[in-house]
Order: structure tokens, then sequence, then C-alpha cells
């Protein structure tokens, strides 16, 4: 509870290229929910995928890109808000030619 020590370097996406992530709140910390920094660079893409039981939140606060969940597909820019509920297929790209930044909310969290 309180204050929470974050990271302050940028860790590579396991599964993607050009895909960054700073991890703020952990399930250790919340077992409700994971809050994590999201950085694309130009070009980087989190292609097509689901999540089984987590709705995914995304705040964009930097860059430009697209979003698409399920059939939708729309801009991100600065201050745009978006989720996928859980079991639909979404995608984030950074289409833009500066860094793509985002707050990303699990909640639950991953498994």
């Amino acid at each position: 509870m309180g204050k929470v020590d974050c990271p302050a370097e940028w860790k590579p996406h396991p599964h993607f290229p050009r895909v960054f992530l700073k991890p703020l709140i952990t399930s250790e910390i919340n077992p409700e929910l994971t809050l994590s920094l999201v950085r694309l660079e130009p070009g980087g893409e989190i292609p097509p995928h689901t999540h089984a039981q987590s709705t995914e939140t995304v705040y964009v606060l930097s860059g430009r890109g697209m979003c698409r969940i399920g059939s939708e597909e729309f801009n991100l820019e600065p201050g745009v808000c978006c989720y996928a509920p859980p079991d639909m297929t979404h995608l984030v790209c950074n289409t833009g030619d500066s860094v793509l930044e985002a707050i990303s909310i699990f909640n639950p969290p991953l498994t």
C-alpha cells in the first residue's frame, strides 16, 4: 500500500520488436490489476491478439497510431482511451514518425 518505486528502465517486450514496457503496478503489488507504460517506436506493432480473462484499457500519452478492437478501427492520439474486453481480438500500431507512449491496464492481471 502507498508509494511504489517504479523502474527507471524500459524493458523490451518479450514478443514484439520495437515495443518496450515499464511495469508500474504488478500483480504482486495489486492482485486486482496491472499498470504499465508502453512505448512503441515508429513502425512498432502489437499484432492481433486476445486476452482470455483480462480487459485491457489503454490511455495514449503521446504519439500517433492506430488501434483495432474487434472490427472497429480508430486513430490513437494523446488523450484517447480505449479498451478491449476479454477474448476480443485487438491490435495497436505506431503509424507516426515519433514514439507512441501509453498507459496500459489489465484487469484482472494477466496470468
